[in-house]
Order: structure tokens, then sequence, then C-alpha cells
């Protein structure tokens, strides 16, 4: 009984491994650049449902601005960009405000008030 756990788990690890590479594919560029950098994916159809991807200097100021507010939030650079690029698609397919507030308090691990400033760095930066 113990191996058949087994091989359903690795079974699940390894489908989980599909799903991601298949979603966060972007990541490990071919190109050299080693930028590492995600590029915008399009989620069924029309621009509200483009998953955005910050360029360089956009991620830098939006790390700045973040950071600003509570360096803990950047403590993993990687996974606060990736929590900023779906807040921005929930104001891209014009989510209710409170709502997209509350995903970001939630994602950031910031407070009410705070998450105001979370979306305003978002918005001034690449959304």
């Amino acid at each position: 009984m113990r191996k058949r756990a087994a091989v359903a788990v690795a079974g699940l690890v390894a489908v989980a491994g599909v799903v991601t590479a298949a979603v966060y594919g972007g990541y490990g560029d071919d190109d050299g650049g080693g930028t590492g950098s995600v590029e915008s994916r399009t989620v069924g159809g029309g621009e509200r449902h483009v998953i955005p991807s910050p360029e360089a200097g956009q991620r830098e100021l939006l790390l700045s601005d973040l950071a600003a507010l509570d360096p803990t939030v950047t403590a993993d650079e990687d996974a606060a960009v990736e929590h900023a690029r779906w807040l921005c698609v929930d104001i891209r397919q014009g989510r209710p405000e409170d709502e997209v507030r509350d995903a970001a308090a939630q994602r950031f691990r910031v407070t009410w008030e705070q998450s105001a400033q979370v979306l305003d760095a978002i918005r001034g930066t690449f959304c």
C-alpha cells in the first residue's frame, strides 16, 4: 500500500511540475539575457485578460516603491512582482476596488491602508 501512495504522490508532483512549467514557461530566458523575466501572457481573450509583465526599469521602480512601503514586502522580489502582475489583471478586469484592495492586502500581507499604496505602486509602474 505504501508503494501505491508513493507512486500517486510522485504522479501528482510530476503533474504539478508540468502545469507550473506551462504557466511560468517564460522563466529562464533561452536568449542568454539572464534576466529571468516573464513575458506577458494572454489568458482568455482581449486586452483585459493579458497578464502584464513589467520591463526591467518598471520592475526596479515597482520593487523600490514597495520596499519604501515595507521592506519585508520585497524580501522575495520575484514573488512580489508575480503578486503585482496578478493584481494588475484584477485591475484590468474591472474588479471592484475593495475586492482588489483585499487581494493586495492578502498577497502582500499588508494592512488595508497599505493595500491602497501597493495598488498605487502597481498602477504607477506597469499596469
